[in-house]
């Protein structure tokens, strides 16, 4: 099967640079703070920079809750770009990746919004295994994934007016 974009966005009121702080940057520090229920551990490989891996262990509720699919995941930094608050990274390990795709990468974006706040755009690119599809199903249920852990980061931060401010 072809490779298979996919993507979604929404406004948030939080700052752009504060968004990215967090959601990005510090990511691995707040994770189960931000998702107690489905991050055990998180850790970081590097100084954040390009080449930087960041390695997130779920918790047992969660693993049963996607069938044991998702024990943990690791990526991988290819692209940071800190002034236009960009970033793209490749799933290295985990999840699904090799039982049902080749590849993986996610590039997260925060826009300023015209209200002060955000708007907030990820694009998944997933390459499936040869004979794997993907589905609509699958698809929304990733969007839904996804758009869930920034939604936890954002209201993380709206009850956090000090976090990286």
């Amino acid at each position: 099967m072809a490779p298979v974009t996919n993507s979604f966005e929404f406004t948030s009121p939080i700052a752009p640079a504060r968004f990215f702080k967090a959601g990005i940057l510090h990511m691995h520090e707040i994770a189960t703070q931000v998702m107690p229920g489905v991050i055990k551990s998180a850790s970081i490989s590097g100084d954040g920079s390009v080449g930087t891996t960041k390695e997130y262990h779920f918790t047992e509720e969660y693993i049963n809750n996607t069938g044991g699919a998702y024990k943990h995941v690791k990526d991988r930094t290819d692209a940071l770009d800190k002034e236009n608050f960009v970033c793209k990274y490749t799933i290295v390990e985990g999840g699904t990746l090799g039982t049902t795709y080749k590849a993986a990468s996610h590039t997260f974006e925060f826009k300023p919004a015209a209200n002060g706040g955000t708007l907030f755009k990820a694009t998944t690119e997933l390459e499936p295994l040869d004979g794997q599809e993907y589905s609509k199903e699958e698809e929304s249920k990733a969007k839904e994934g996804m758009m869930g852990v920034y939604k936890a980061v954002e209201a993380y931060l709206l009850a956090n007016p000090t976090a990286f401010a």
